[in-house]
């Protein structure tokens, strides 16, 4: 028999609990440690497991943590500190870092184990509550089989269980394979050879063909079941290792009730656990039904209705509405727990009476880590960048169309937008105001920030106000160049590539198509301050990035030409950077003989440096006053890697805008990493919010199209 649960989220903690100890008591009190667990916000749980007494563990993937929750409804943390991360082995549970944790299992001994899916390694936290690693090195590949699992290469472990005499059994999800530690810590494996698709029924499991498996469980006779996620299946591994499949003909759909259950019809199961009398539960996710198969092998719906809409725990099982089910778990009541996963609540179900209730969860969700900290949160193409007087961080969230906010103590929020496109919500709440692909910001001395996003075929400049109030700043919608000397809200624009402030509160905004900057002054006139008549004979440029200096002169960036450029208050136009040669070179010498391919976004140091960034070649550099270049960060190859190290040795990914923190920090958007990433003042780069995963949604939320051949 098997005791765990699963279920997907994207930020949480866990600590032991006792209803004896108050919430002042708890380290997480702020997410409802120490309260009951009816009345907390799961968002996304990925996994579940049950001990003897009948403490229910989640896997709280919304926050980074496991959850625990006693007998008596009490949720506590007890592993994760609530960063996306590797860390903290040999050391407490409570202060390591989990990245996505999904599956759970716990042995006789109480030992909770941890498939910590994106660090591609099981952790074990002990009763005592120290963490350590059991299995994987962290590196996403196969390797290792037949020698100490420590050694062995996961890729995005899914789920696991406790075997017979203490042996694990491991869902190597992106591996497709299932693989198995003995109680000498060697691994092997026991089903699949490792590519995805389908194949080997009644044969040998070590050759059969698997895609991309999820739950695991184990019967009291020793045989191993399979949710085949990708080929729609339920598979069946014997004690003897032969491979059949107990349920799902491999099409995507609902079908086959009160028939055998090889003949039915299943759309990605994720889960699957056996009860004392062998009866056979699945989470039928995209059918949102959990679906059962008896002993004599008839498949029936055992709770759902096929039907999203949330009804409440007054109904029985069948008569209760499901969304998304991802994870189960038998408790030893003889009930069954759901992760009842896009309706943000675990229920159990009594396998008797049918009686449903809830027992974590209020339904509420969270957006994307909002209320976390910063490297839990999803970010999905992070563009423009700016920093307001009290030091926080605001960026565009581009495909979530949102800015968000970065505090000082590290805790992301949502700072403006609903998360759906469109240009609604003007004289209204900004966080009432629906935004399509916001793109660049900037933000003046008042802290009013400017926005940049797309209006129809055109473009649109909204300005949010310190009181959060969202209002049309400029741009009629339409492409062209026309408005100027009249109202910057009835002037048009081709394509705005950036926008900045002065010292006096106006507007600069750069149109790369028009080649041309304007400036919108306080009054909201806008009227052209460069354009092709002011360049010299043989130069076209196209403004990628603009800034401008206290002085007044205009600095931009023309990825086009490979060349940098400033404008001075007496018309004076200069080269400062590149050669207009389509080149990567020249650091340490002057940078009007360097090479530069892509310049980019700008950012003007306190002592008058200028730092550039390159989107295509994956660099920062820098131009300090006598005109020499020289590296900042980046190696050249794209990717992502070196945090915690010297930036300059680091890998990014199509840096894109930069601002200086009060301290002097370099904060840039890494933007095809999806992260926000800090190079401190000796030149050590980090990651301060984003973990390398994107979506446009929340996670756990039904995306409408649907994909077979997933990693």
């Amino acid at each position: 028999m098997r005791y765990r649960f699963l279920i997907r989220i994207l930020f949480l903690f866990v600590l032991g609990s006792s209803s004896s100890l108050v919430a002042d008591s708890f380290p997480y009190k702020d997410v409802g440690d120490g309260t009951p667990a009816i009345s907390v916000v799961l968002t996304l749980v990925d996994g579940i497991a049950v001990d003897r007494e009948g403490n229910i563990y989640l896997s709280h993937r919304s926050k980074n943590r496991i959850r625990k929750i006693t007998p008596d409804g009490i949720i506590t943390t007890i592993a994760g500190n609530g960063t996306a991360g590797y860390s903290g082995d040999g050391g407490s549970a409570l202060k390591a870092s989990l990245n996505f944790p999904a599956g759970l299992a716990v042995d006789e001994n109480n030992n909770v184990y941890i498939a910590d899916r994106n660090n591609h390694r099981i952790r074990k936290v002990s009763p005592d509550g120290i963490i350590t690693t059991v299995a994987g090195t962290g590196v996403a590949d196969f390797g290792g089989d037949d020698g100490p699992a420590l050694e062995a290469h996961l890729n995005l472990p899914s789920d696991i269980e406790v075997g017979p005499k203490g042996g694990l059994y491991i869902s190597d999800r992106s591996n497709s394979r299932i693989r198995k530690i003995d109680q000498d810590g060697i691994i092997t494996t026991v089903a699949g050879v490792g590519l995805p698709g389908f194949g080997g029924d009644f044969g040998l499991a070590i050759n059969a063909v698997l895609k991309y498996p999820f739950g695991i469980a184990l019967d009291r006779h020793g045989n191993l079941y399979i949710a085949d996620r990708g080929n729609n299946r339920i598979r069946k591994v014997d004690s003897q290792g032969i491979i059949t499949t107990l349920a799902g003909d491999s099409m995507h759909a609902f079908g086959g009730d009160y028939g055998p259950a090889s003949y039915s019809n299943l759309a990605y199961p994720t889960d699957v656990v056996v009860d004392e009398m062998d009866n056979v539960y699945i989470a039928d996710r995209n059918n949102n039904r959990i679906r059962k198969i008896d002993g004599q092998g008839v498949i029936t719906t055992f709770m759902g209705v096929g039907k999203t809409d949330y009804n409440g725990d007054n109904e029985i099982a069948p008569e209760t509405s499901l969304h998304l089910p991802f994870a189960l778990a038998i408790h030893p009541d003889n009930k069954l727990l759901v992760a009842d996963r896009s309706h943000f609540r675990v229920r159990s179900v009594g396998l008797k009476d049918y009686a449903v209730s809830t027992v974590a969860g209020n339904g509420n969700s969270l957006f994307k880590g909002d209320g976390g900290p910063g490297p839990g949160a999803t970010l999905n193409t992070p563009s423009g960048i700016c920093i307001d007087s009290h030091n926080n961080i605001l960026f565009a969230d581009l495909q979530h169309h949102r800015i968000r906010k970065l505090a000082p103590d590290g805790i992301i929020t949502t700072f403006a937008g609903n998360g759906r496109e469109g240009n609604e919500g003007n004289g209204g709440p900004a966080l009432s105001a629906s935004l399509f692909m916001p793109s660049t910001l900037a933000i003046d001395r008042e802290d009013n920030v400017y926005v940049v996003h797309r209006l129809g075929n055109g473009w649109t400049i909204r300005k949010i106000s310190v009181q959060g109030k969202i209002t049309h700043f400029a741009g009629n919608g339409q492409q062209g160049g026309e408005g100027d000397g009249g109202p910057a809200v009835e002037a048009s624009f081709y394509t705005i590539s950036d926008i900045t402030t002065d010292r006096e509160g106006n507007v600069f905004v750069s149109d790369a198509t028009s080649r041309s900057i304007r400036k919108i002054t306080k009054d909201g006139i806008i009227q052209k301050v460069l354009d092709e008549t002011m360049v010299p004979m043989g130069e076209e440029f196209h403004p990628n990035s603009v800034l401008v200096d206290d002085a007044g002169t205009l600095y931009f960036s023309d990825a086009g030409s490979s060349r940098i450029a400033k404008l001075g208050l007496d018309g004076k136009f200069e080269i400062i950077g590149g050669t207009g040669e389509f080149k990567d070179d020249g650091d340490g010498g002057l940078a009007v003989s360097a090479g530069i391919r892509s310049p980019g976004g700008l950012l003007l140091g306190r002592d008058g440096t200028l730092y550039l960034a390159e989107e295509q070649t994956a660099r920062i550099r820098k131009i300090n006053g006598q005109g020499i270049i020289s590296l900042v960060a980046g190696t050249g190859v794209t990717g992502f890697s070196g945090d915690h190290g010297p930036a300059s040795l680091a890998q990014v990914k199509s840096p894109f805008r930069m601002v200086f923190d009060n301290a002097g920090n370099l904060i840039f958007t890494d933007r095809d990493n999806n992260r926000i990433r800090k190079i401190d003042t000796q030149g050590i780069i980090s990651t301060l919010a984003g973990h390398g995963n994107f979506g446009w949604m929340q996670d756990g939320l039904e995306v409408k199209i649907t994909v077979q051949d997933f990693p």
